[in-house]
């Protein structure tokens, strides 16, 4: 039930840091610890994205120091969304715009609308008080449709 719910959300959110495989091992992940807990979490969704999360800085930690120590490890920037005929928006534009947003606005984004977390679950799971979360997502917000109503009006023009 929790697997059907959420792992799509978690695998965007996963995708902020990590390639589409390693998104996918990160998320499994949670699942398979959600599972071994000997007592359900108060609120497994945020339980489950703040476990992804986790996950994925220990991953980019260790991405880090390989790449410190001259390994090169390939990581993919492929579109997050696929586009449809149907689709009101560009995939790839939103994706463009997704990611010249700062990391910080962008998680808020991704955990807010993808995530369907409250401003108060955010603030829990990336550690940063209420009113920090509130004003990364409206600013990030401010951002997104700047930059969209400009590739719109390009488009038409």
């Amino acid at each position: 039930m929790w697997y059907d719910s959420y792992s799509d959300r978690l695998m965007l959110y996963a995708r902020n840091w990590l390639s589409e495989d390693t998104a996918r091992d990160a998320v499994q992940g949670a699942f398979v610890r959600l599972m071994g807990q000997s007592l359900t979490p108060r609120d497994p969704q945020a339980w489950l994205f703040r476990t992804v999360r986790n996950e994925a800085i220990t991953r980019l930690r260790r991405r880090e120091r390989y790449q410190r120590h001259g390994q090169k490890l390939a990581t993919q920037r492929l579109c997050w969304f696929e586009s449809h005929p149907e689709d009101l928006i560009d995939a790839h534009t939103a994706h463009e715009v997704l990611m010249t947003l700062p990391e910080a606005q962008r998680e808020v984004v991704l955990l807010r609308i993808w995530g369907q977390l409250s401003l108060k679950q955010i603030a829990r799971i990336v550690g940063s008080p209420l009113t920090t979360v509130h004003s990364r997502y409206k600013a990030a917000l401010a951002a997104i449709k700047e930059r969209m109503q400009s590739s719109c009006r390009t488009r038409m023009d």
